[in-house]
């Protein structure tokens, strides 16, 4: 192999162009060999808990019916909500509302029973019992002040 470098089994460049011998102090390394680092993964104190998890199949919800709302359902918890408003503020008026809602929830279940309908039959309710017992308190409340002399005349 005259005239060209070649490593022996130490990784020693030897070169064998000079005309002299080589001696085991001019034998210079060519790389020093490179000692690889094992790699070390980042330790993982979570568990994994996606390893035994099925795949999910895709259920397609069902179609909801194009239902329409009832008019009157809505009516009827409108009275219903105002009748407990003004039977509280002022009595017979919120009755006279009451009194609308329950018709309205009434017609409205015959059509197709849903929870406004109830809920509109339910406060309409509510609304007539305060809209006669503040009325009734007023009136008793009015006599007791006649009766007592507490309009008396100035």
């Amino acid at each position: 192999m005259d005239g060209q470098n070649f490593e022996n089994e130490n990784n020693v460049t030897i070169d064998t162009t000079a005309a002299e011998t080589v001696s085991e102090a001019e034998v210079t390394p060519a790389a020093e060999p490179v000692q690889e680092t094992p790699v070390v993964e980042p330790v993982n104190n979570y568990q994994d808990y996606t390893a035994n998890v099925q795949p999910q199949t895709i259920v397609e919800a069902p179609k909801a019916e194009n239902k329409e709302t009832n008019v009157l359902a809505i009516v009827s918890l409108v009275l219903g909500i105002l009748s407990i408003v003004l039977g509280c503020c002022t009595g017979w008026v919120g009755a006279l509302f009451g009194v609308g809602g329950i018709i309205c929830a009434v017609f409205a279940n015959k059509q197709g029973k849903t929870g406004l309908a109830k809920g509109g039959l339910i406060c309409s309710i509510v609304g007539i019992v305060l809209g006669i017992l503040i009325t009734i308190l007023a009136v008793v409340f009015s006599v007791a002040m006649i009766g007592s002399g507490a309009y008396g005349t100035y």
